[in-house]
C-alpha cells in the first residue's frame, strides 16, 4: 500500500513539475544570479534561512503571490533576528507609539510589533542606515499588504525603458499611492518582460504582464535588504553563510 501511495505522489509531482515548468524555474534562478548572504548561526537565524529558501522556491516555480507574501515574512523575521541581536548587545530597546514609550526587552516583545513599527525601530537603532534600503523595505510591505488584502499589483509598460507599478501605501483614512519603477534591462530574459512586448491584434490593448515581474521585484529587493542587514563586517553573520538555498518542498498547494 505504501508503494502505491508513493507512486501516486510521484506521478502527481511529474505532472505538476514537467520539463517546461522546470526549465522556467531554471531561467528564473539563473536570472536572479544572487550572491550568498551571511545570516549567521545565532538563535532565530534558521527561521530566516528556511523562509528565504521557501521564498526562492515559490518564485522559481511561478507562485508569484506566495513569493510576494513570503518576501514580507522573510523581512519580518530578519528584522526580529537583527533587533533581537541588538537587544542582547544593548539591553531593552526603547520605542514610542501614540505618544507612549515602551521598552522591548525580549524577542517576544518584538513579535507584538507590526512590520511598519519594526522598520521604524530598525531606523532608530541604526540597523537600517540607508534611506534607499528603508524605502525598499516599505515597498515590499506595500506589495505584501496588497496581495494579502486585495490582489497582486502588476508592473505595466511605462515607456521603452521602465515598467511601473502603482500600489496603495496606506488604507487608513485618505488612500495614498506610490509608483514603483523597474528597468526593462534588469528583467530582460524573463517571461513577464517578454509578454509585454507582444501585441494583441490591432485595436486591442497590450497583454498584461504576468505577476512574475512583481514577484521578481519582491524577491530581488528583499535580498538587497538582507545583504544590508547581515553583511556588515562587525556582525556575527560573517561566521556562517545562508543555508537551504537548494531546498525543494514537494508539497501540494
Amino acid at each position: 500500500m505504501d508503494g502505491q501511495c508513493t507512486e501516486k505522489h510521484f506521478v502527481t509531482l511529474k505532472r505538476r513539475y514537467d520539463d517546461r515548468r522546470l526549465r522556467e524555474a531554471a531561467v528564473r534562478r539563473a536570472h536572479l544570479d544572487y550572491q550568498r548572504i551571511a545570516i549567521g548561526a545565532a538563535s532565530g537565524s534558521g527561521r530566516v534561512k528556511l523562509l528565504l529558501a521557501q521564498m526562492h522556491q515559490a518564485y522559481y516555480f511561478g507562485f508569484s503571490e506566495s513569493a510576494c507574501i513570503l518576501s514580507g515574512t522573510v523581512l519580518e523575521q530578519a528584522l526580529i533576528h537583527k533587533l533581537g541581536s541588538l537587544q542582547e548587545l544593548r539591553g531593552p530597546l526603547s520605542f514610542n507609539r501614540n505618544g507612549r514609550r515602551f521598552w522591548l526587552a525580549t524577542r517576544h516583545d518584538l513579535l507584538d510589533l507590526e512590520l511598519v513599527d519594526m522598520l521604524e525601530l530598525a531606523k532608530i537603532e541604526g540597523a537600517i542606515r540607508s534611506g534607499r534600503i528603508l524605502l525598499l523595505a516599505h515597498e515590499i510591505r506595500w506589495i505584501r499588504n496588497s496581495v494579502v488584502h486585495e490582489t497582486i499589483p502588476l508592473f505595466r509598460a511605462a515607456d521603452d525603458r521602465f515598467f511601473e507599478l502603482t500600489v496603495a501605501k496606506s488604507r487608513k483614512g485618505r488612500p495614498r499611492y506610490a509608483t514603483l519603477r523597474l528597468e526593462r534591462a534588469e528583467v530582460s530574459g524573463l517571461a513577464g518582460a517578454a509578454a509585454d512586448a507582444q501585441q494583441r491584434p490591432a485595436g486591442r490593448s497590450r497583454r498584461i504582464p504576468p505577476a512574475e515581474l512583481t514577484a521578481y521585484f519582491c524577491v530581488s529587493r528583499t535580498r538587497m535588504i538582507l545583504q544590508n542587514l547581515f553583511s556588515e563586517p562587525d556582525t556575527e553573520g560573517r561566521k556562517s553563510d545562508e543555508s537551504g538555498g537548494s531546498l525543494l518542498l514537494w508539497q501540494e498547494s
